[in-house]
């Protein structure tokens, strides 16, 4: 019985994630016989922005970032503004969701093509410092992270 606890333990071990590692997808890289990384399959770069507020808002503060999806992989990548949160210097996620509507230049829903790029604002409502953009896959399970510069 203790041999098997302790073979339970050993491969627990072996096989536990680190999560200040980077697990994530864009952090994660494997290398190739010649010693290259591996490309990851979705490319976020987000960027601290401003929006022009819609004809829609309520006036109320935003936190906006300004992001470029690129799909490298072979196959289509859907890109929804539903797919992105945003996660503030102390920790704080915030959805994007009950911002849609009140600022121009949202990311627009869209699918995109292998190497095709998609471009647009995702805001979060509030004051406070973007650190870090999320983006989830339509099973809504993390697709891609990247820091906000």
């Amino acid at each position: 019985m203790r041999i098997i606890a302790i073979a339970a333990v050993a491969v627990l071990g072996l096989t536990a994630c680190d999560p200040a590692a980077g697990t994530t997808p864009e952090t994660q890289t494997s290398t190739k016989a010649a010693g290259k990384p591996k490309a990851v399959p979705i490319k976020l770069v987000a960027k601290r922005a401003h929006a022009s507020k819609s004809v829609l808002s309520d006036g109320g503060a935003l936190s906006c970032v300004k992001v470029t999806v690129t799909n490298q992989t072979k196959k289509s990548l859907a890109v929804n503004p539903l797919y992105f949160s945003i996660t503030d210097a102390k920790g704080v996620k915030h959805s994007v969701d009950e911002a849609m509507g009140e600022y121009n230049g949202e990311i627009d829903a869209t699918t995109l093509a292998p190497r095709e790029k998609a471009v647009g604002l995702v805001c979060g409502k509030g004051r406070f410092v973007p650190k870090t953009l999320a983006m989830t896959n339509p099973l809504f399970s993390e697709a891609a992270r990247a820091a906000v510069a």
